[in-house]
């Protein structure tokens, strides 16, 4: 009888031992699911437009990733970045697509949310430039790292005309696909047909952005023939 609850003693101890690991090592899952969740059929600003809406597994590949992070990876390490903030709906059209390629291909998305990361710049009407919000230290050593693959940051004055502002910018949703501290991909927006982010993929642009994820995501894994196979 002693045997047989002490073999009982342990069985739960090993299930709650293992269910509190699981909890912890499902928190940025669960994070980024409330994170992005939190917004569905909720209205954007106070236009009758309302978010995209998304669902996200309680077992997505999202990893919470500070500035440190990111850049050594980019430095000598192998993943995928996106850079994103929920209320994007471009972001949030993006999204599910991508967790769909990681779980397919069980690679981990190192994930930050950059909305009040980047700088924001206005033009005044004598064409001046005025700084409105500072980028962080972090996001500018960002911007260094991501230099040859990004756009620059153009603004339009009073008459619709284009400036620069002398910059890069880290335009979302982008995703970053990294090898051995080597960029070997990376993929922004959506899909070139999608014109109206307030309105889901259709079936054939999500297979497509599926496929530009899913071969993208095999450059990081090496497994991609590029001599005779």
């Amino acid at each position: 009888m002693k045997k047989i609850i002490f073999v009982a003693f342990i069985l739960i101890s090993v299930i709650t031992i293992y269910g509190c690991t699981k909890g912890k090592d499902n928190t940025d899952a669960i994070k980024f699911k409330e994170e992005y969740e939190s917004l569905n059929n909720q209205t954007i600003g106070s236009s009758d437009n309302k978010y995209p809406e998304v669902k996200i597994s309680d077992n997505n590949k999202v990893k919470y990733a500070d500035y440190d992070q990111l850049l050594e990876l980019l430095d000598k390490g192998t993943g995928v970045i996106y850079l994103g903030y929920p209320e994007c709906p471009w972001c949030r059209n993006a999204v599910p697509v991508l967790l769909e390629a990681a779980d397919e291909l069980n690679l981990d998305i190192y994930y930050m949310n950059v909305h009040d990361e980047r700088d924001t710049i206005q033009v005044n009407e004598d064409g001046s430039l005025n700084v409105v919000n500072e980028g962080t230290a972090g996001y500018k050593k960002l911007l260094e790292r991501l230099d040859s693959i990004l756009p620059e940051y153009t603004l339009e004055d009073i008459h619709g005309n284009k400036v620069s502002a002398n910059e890069k910018r880290i335009y979302v949703p982008i995703v970053i696909f990294v090898l051995e501290g080597e960029i070997v991909g990376y993929h922004a927006d959506t899909v070139e047909s999608q014109t109206n982010p307030l309105e889901v993929l259709s079936e054939e642009q999500h297979d497509e952005l599926m496929d530009i994820y899913i071969n993208q995501m095999h450059k990081v894994l090496n497994d991609v023939c590029t001599d005779k196979c």
